[in-house]
């Protein structure tokens, strides 16, 4: 029996870096059995994500004739729909074909299903005419995400692993769903992987901010949001002694925090006091360990800020989706922790940045106390699969 990860894409995110080692950890197999389709085995593999899983990339030919192909079907299918299933048909017909009889598809992604309906629907609906089981794994969706074709999938899949309650109450309560377990996301399971730290650590206490384009409404800072961002960092600047380190965690095109990262650094690099992490150079764990060394945390991308409260650094969450709320939730973090950037209240922002500072101890104590048990139900789920595998 194989596990194939249609959706494990790349590094690029090392959110998907962390789901494709924390799942591996917790499946207990050989990687020869642990099958991704990889658009980046370059990069997996300097990450060292090919020594928990079989990266498979589809040869270049193949690549350019999709590509080609959909470009074509572009000029005649005029419903959009359409249109999309055709080129999800073409990009992962031959990867879902090598699948075999006793194979499971996991879905992997997080929040996948918290957007428009996607490849998500698609690789299920397809395995699951095959007669194949498909796991949805470590996924966050809220009712206001859902659509027809998704309610209908969801029913579909053998096993849902919800990586937070709310979600996982949501698709009880509202679909009826019996297929769901609740379980924390793998990436909680892995480890900080000790590298040199930046040289602001050895100036004075330093905040992690990690910031993306999803949460600032755009590569800019004119939202509310993202001036209230600005406003902050000239706080710390001008009225304390304390270092902000910019944090990237995603950079695929399209949605590369480095950029943003770059435009507050070269603003304010004069001061001596806003630094930024080389985060292209490190993987997952580096990246975590960095984060374990600050005071605050403040993260917009959701598996940068799994690693400050594994580490149990207080931690300001910028959510755009359930996820956010519903890991803090089940972390028993006070809400006044997470901002709601797509509701977004001018001054929420700082807000909660003073309600962590003032409760520091507090919050790293709860975590200190909450987080080892927290981490060890994680591995629940293999009793759950072990179930699932013998049906």
């Amino acid at each position: 029996m194989k596990i194939y990860f249609p959706i494990h894409l790349d590094g690029g995110n090392r959110g998907c870096e962390a789901i494709a080692k924390g799942t591996a950890i917790l499946l207990e197999k050989p990687k020869e059995e642990l099958v991704g389709l990889c658009r980046n085995p370059k990069l997996d593999k300097r990450l060292g994500i090919d020594e928990f899983v079989s990266l498979w990339q589809y040869p270049l030919w193949l690549k350019v004739y999709n590509k080609f192909y959909c470009k074509f079907k572009s000029f005649i299918v005029k419903d959009r729909c359409r249109f999309i299933q055709i080129c999800f048909k073409r990009h992962y017909k031959v990867f879902l074909n090598k699948m075999e009889s006793g194979d499971i598809l996991f879905s992997t992604g997080g929040d996948m299903m918290c957007y428009d309906n996607n490849e998500v629907v698609y690789t299920n609906d397809t395995v699951h005419e095959h007669g194949l089981k498909s796991v949805l794994w470590g996924c966050s969706i809220g009712k206001n995400n859902l659509t027809p074709e998704k309610i209908a999938t969801l029913k579909r899949f053998s096993l849902i692993y919800a990586r937070e309650s709310l979600t996982a109450t949501m698709l009880k309560e509202e679909l009826g769903l019996n297929n769901v377990v609740t379980f924390p996301d793998p990436a909680f399971i892995l480890e900080p992987e000790k590298v040199d730290l930046p040289d602001c650590f050895n100036k004075g206490n330093v905040i992690g901010l990690n910031i993306s384009n999803y949460i600032l409404g755009g590569f800019d800072f004119e939202s509310p949001l993202g001036k209230d961002i600005v406003s902050f960092v000239e706080t710390i600047i001008y009225s304390t002694d304390r270092h902000i380190l910019l944090i990237p965690h995603v950079m695929w095109e399209g949605q590369d925090d480095r950029i943003v990262s770059r435009m507050l650094f070269d603003k304010y690099e004069h001061t001596n006091r806003v630094h930024l992490l080389d985060s292209t150079s490190l993987n997952y764990s580096q990246i975590r360990y960095v984060i374990s060394k600050c005071l605050i945390f403040i993260g917009a991308r959701t598996h940068a800020v799994i690693s400050a409260y594994s580490t149990c650094v207080p931690s300001v969450a910028l959510g755009y989706s359930i996820k956010s709320k519903g890991i803090a939730k089940d972390l028993a973090m006070s809400m006044d922790t997470v901002v709601d950037s797509k509701n977004y209240q001018q001054g929420a922002f700082m807000k909660s940045y003073d309600f962590v500072d003032r409760h520091l101890g507090e919050l790293r104590k709860k975590m200190e106390t909450i987080i080892p048990e927290y981490k060890e139900n994680t591995y629940g789920i293999r009793k759950v699969l072990r179930e699932l595998s013998c049906k």
